[in-house]
């Protein structure tokens, strides 16, 4: 089915009009129907038939995705496929105005996610969804040649860098491996599932569950949207480990220093210029102090993220 563009914010559609959104991650857009019943993106025609059917494949697997309803090409080539909303409003806005509103999360919003992320884990901890274990995935996960290409380590940091890396690389081998979302996290996860799997892969099982929820911590105090408290967190790992164990799975939590320093790592994978300049040096901080931490052995402290990026 073909579509056409209307205006430059707005698609036409079979029959109906999407209207702009926002820009995606790695490229296209995102546009909504008028009565927020389908949604649609865009990207390159290779970019697009990769995601029907990995949205497709997961929908089949029992992941939490909204359900594909058709796909084709704009009249000026550019691709598209549309999908049943599984909600309008996502967590990170939720979570967002919470905060505003009393400080924190509310619970009554806190505990609807986690209801969310375990459908999620029932899906990626089933056996039938594994795949096998594979080092350069892993790298792909992490963005390992866009943080080397763009925020490398320094001297000081290389040798620390790569053994953190090999020691990370090697434990996570003892835990299945199976589709990870890569960039999960309370904007991209709505009540009735979850959205925006552009950056998926393959990976360690347990990875973007545990640091979705410590990734709000991953700010400057200027720039952190909500705060979620130290026992709201502890009850989320509870229920992720509570799910594994059913499953005879190894203990998630237990990797949990391993997957925050994989998603320092991750998170200094933008271009320079992406972001302002003292952002991103924030982050390589962040990163830089994890990794030391890691391989002194100690236990990764989530609060100490805002006083590491602006120290020195």
């Amino acid at each position: 089915m073909n579509g056409r563009m209307t205006t430059k914010e707005n698609i036409y559609v079979g029959g109906k009009i999407f209207f702009h959104l926002k820009d995606r991650l790695m490229g296209g857009k995102v546009f909504s129907s008028d009565d927020k019943s389908e949604y649609l993106r865009t990207a390159t025609p290779a970019e697009i038939a990769g995601e029907v059917n990995l949205t497709r494949d997961l929908y089949t697997r029992g992941f939490p995705v909204p359900e594909v309803i058709t796909s084709g090409e704009l009249e000026n080539g550019i691709a598209y496929y549309t999908e049943k909303s599984i909600g309008s409003r996502v967590f990170g806005e939720i979570f967002t105005t919470d905060t505003k509103n009393s400080g924190i999360v509310s619970e009554e919003s806190f505990d609807s996610l986690v209801q969310t992320i375990k459908r999620y884990c029932e899906a990626q901890f089933n056996q039938k969804n594994f795949v096998p274990q594979d080092k350069n995935t892993l790298s792909s996960m992490v963005v390992f040649a866009e943080v080397m290409e763009h925020h490398p380590p320094s001297l000081e940091m290389q040798g620390l860098f790569t053994e953190a890396y090999e020691k990370i690389s090697q434990k996570i081998m003892s835990l299945p491996w199976g589709y990870v979302q890569s960039d999960l996290n309370a904007f991209n996860i709505l009540p009735n599932g979850i959205i925006d799997f552009e950056l998926v892969g393959f990976g360690p099982i347990g990875y973007d569950v545990i640091t979705n929820v410590y990734f709000g911590r991953m700010w400057p105090k200027n720039r952190t949207a909500y705060i979620l408290t130290d026992d709201q967190i502890s009850r989320y790992v509870s229920e992720v480990d509570q799910i594994a164990q059913k499953k005879n799975l190894p203990i998630i939590s237990s990797y949990l220093d391993e997957f925050l320093v994989l998603k320092a790592i991750w998170a200094t994978g933008k271009a320079k210029g992406s972001d302002s300049a003292d952002f991103l040096q924030w982050r390589v901080k962040v990163r830089d102090w994890c990794i030391k931490e890691y391989l002194k052995g100690n236990k990764i402290d989530t609060m100490q993220f805002e006083y590491q990026g602006t120290k020195g």
